[in-house]
């Protein structure tokens, strides 16, 4: 029979899972926790030959050959969880914007550039600007010279 709710310790929070008893879990959250075995076994109602029982039935169904294995199973397996996690996480989905998941997001800057910056350099003919100074081409630039271009190829 598998555990149907979950178990609070101090530090820990045990839920349901790998068909763990509520013996079982019990036991497992008590041990994370850091409780003694015979504090274990008094909350859960069992005696010291049962404990030791349950402890085995525990290590089998995690997969674990020690009691640190045992425990660290737990967590991995998700059965275990430490409570400071569960408060931080209850916190961030409290405070989290409702509307977050409909807003904009930025666009990611690619590694080439998307246009390329073209620099037309005047000469002392084009419109006495100065010999020797760039700029960069601008919308009206760009204008000027497909207009000087259409005028030539007319």
């Amino acid at each position: 029979m598998q555990a149907e709710m979950e178990i609070y310790g101090e530090d820990v929070i045990g839920r349901p899972g790998q068909a763990l008893s509520r013996a079982e879990l019990r036991v497992l959250v008590g041990l994370a926790d850091g409780e003694t075995p015979s504090a274990i076994g008094e909350a859960a109602g069992i005696d010291r030959n049962a404990f030791r029982s349950v402890e085995a039935s525990i290590k089998a169904k995690l997969g674990a050959k020690t009691h640190p294995h045992m425990i660290a199973r737990g967590f991995t397996l998700g059965v275990l969880f430490p409570r400071a996690l569960c408060i931080l996480l209850a916190f961030l989905s409290a405070a989290e914007d409702h509307n977050d998941a409909m807003r904009n997001r930025s666009q990611r800057r690619s590694r080439s550039p998307m246009s390329q910056e073209r620099v037309a350099r005047s000469s002392p003919t084009a419109g006495g600007r100065g010999a020797d100074k760039s700029k960069s081409a601008t919308a009206l630039d760009q204008y000027e010279l497909a207009a000087v271009v259409g005028r030539a190829t007319a």
